[in-house]
């Protein structure tokens, strides 16, 4: 290319330069120079300096160490609330399977309220069976001062049967300031604060507890005079004094309770013995029966045939206003 072709260009690039500046600067949009950059903002500079350091934290332990923390903290939440949890988790395992609670079977209650068996199961209706320990109920139903056995049983999907086994109240005996409720093996069942046994009778005497169950299984075939008796008296530690309604006193003998209370029965249907009012009989004898009556009684079964069966009469020193009949005891009746 020759010299004046080469300057002819260059005139022609540079009229066109002109040219375009002179358009964009009459439309007021002038192109950035591509050879200055344009400062960039504070906020993208502080953005890119905690890039650059973020960049070099070990961010794999501090992402372990993150999830062993959020770890702790949900075990430690669950711990807290595991009741609530527990409670729901069953509530709603028992809504989706239908394993709530429609009926409670209850047998064997004479003593025992029935709230407190409801109370003691921890259980009403509606409640879950998931999850319901039987054995525990079991344990807080014999926990009740009545129950002496229970058994409970989960029926799936909404029954619970449970059968209690009471106490048999025995007799009553004062302990303190209280009237107390025993067993047949001697243990105190409740306080009778209210009299509600009164038809029990008392038991009296150091070790009277311990020896009642024998004397009572002997009494208790004879309902007449089980009905009767009203104290039984533990004497010496070694004999029983029974006293009935009427007054009567009963004298048994030494380690011949069962031979002394069917002679009992026996005076008792031949003589009507129990109705002589603060009479008493004295067994103690193994031959002779010894009726000790007072002056004021009147004409009974037993006075009005004393005559045939009296074989001497002994005046009691200790009790000069009563007069005391000896009767063999082969004559009575049997």
């Amino acid at each position: 290319m020759s010299r004046p072709e080469k300057e002819h260009l260059v005139d022609l690039f540079q009229n066109a330069s002109i040219r375009r500046e002179a358009i964009e600067r009459s439309v007021g949009e002038a192109r950035p120079d591509p050879t200055k950059a344009a400062p960039m903002p504070k906020w993208r500079q502080l953005l890119l300096q905690f890039e650059q350091r973020a960049g070099k934290l070990p961010w794999r332990k501090i992402g372990k160490f993150a999830a062993v923390g959020v770890g702790c903290l949900l075990l430690v939440l669950g711990w807290q609330n595991r009741v609530l949890l527990n409670d729901h988790l069953t509530r709603m395992i028992a809504e989706a399977t239908g394993a709530t609670v429609q009926k409670i079977e209850v047998v064997g209650l004479t003593h025992t309220p029935p709230a407190d068996v409801l109370q003691a199961l921890r259980l009403k209706r509606g409640s879950s069976l998931v999850g319901f320990d039987a054995s525990a109920a079991r344990m807080r139903l014999e926990a009740l001062p009545w129950v002496r056995l229970a058994s409970v049983e989960r029926q799936l999907p909404a029954t619970v049967k449970v059968q209690v086994f009471e106490h048999e109240p025995l007799a009553r005996m004062i302990s303190g300031s209280a009237v107390v409720v025993l067993n047949p093996q001697g243990a105190k069942i409740i306080e009778d604060n209210g009299n509600q046994f009164g038809s029990l009778p008392l038991l009296q005497g150091v070790g009277a507890p311990d020896n009642a169950a024998a004397l009572f299984a002997l009494i208790k075939p004879h309902t007449n005079l089980l009905s009767q008796l009203r104290e039984a008296i533990w004497v010496g530690q070694r004999r029983w004094d029974l006293r009935f309604v009427s007054g009567v006193t009963v004298m048994l003998p030494e380690g011949r309770d069962a031979e002394a209370i069917a002679l009992l029965q026996r005076l008792e249907e031949a003589r009507h013995v129990l109705t002589l009012n603060d009479g008493t009989v004295d067994l103690r004898l193994p031959d002779r029966i010894i009726l000790r009556l007072p002056e004021t009684v009147g004409l009974t079964p037993v006075t009005a045939r004393s005559n045939t069966l009296v074989s001497g009469t002994v005046p009691t020193e200790d009790k000069p206003q009563t007069a005391s009949t000896t009767v063999p005891s082969p004559a009575v009746p049997r």
